[in-house]
């Protein structure tokens, strides 16, 4: 499988989610979702779980990635709303193996 990486979620701590633009072609959909700030990096805030579960399945559907880390990561956000049945189906994961260097996967 094939794909191109528009944008990822760097952070996704509390009332917070932040993502990192990669390819300026999904700037309009972003701000349409309520994103704002400084290019590169976007930010929204939503108000409880079931807000944020609401934004990441609107940033799945535009092919934005999760990114996976240690401790609290947004890939395990997802997971962990997926598991509370606040979000359905897979996601595109992005782990990093070093500067510039990073794999996509299905999960």
């Amino acid at each position: 499988m094939k794909t191109s990486l528009r944008a990822y979620v760097q952070q996704a701590d509390g009332n917070a989610v932040q993502v990192m633009l990669v390819d300026a072609t999904a700037q309009p959909a972003l701000y349409a979702l309520g994103f704002e700030g400084t290019l590169p990096i976007l930010h929204a805030c939503v108000a409880d779980d079931a807000a944020k579960a609401r934004m990441f399945s609107a940033l799945r559907d535009l092919g934005v990635a999760f990114s996976a880390g240690r401790e609290w990561c947004p890939a395990d956000v997802f997971a962990w709303l997926r598991t509370r049945g606040l979000l359905e189906g897979g996601y595109l994961r992005i782990a990093w193996s070093g500067p510039q260097q990073f794999q996509l996967t299905q999960e």
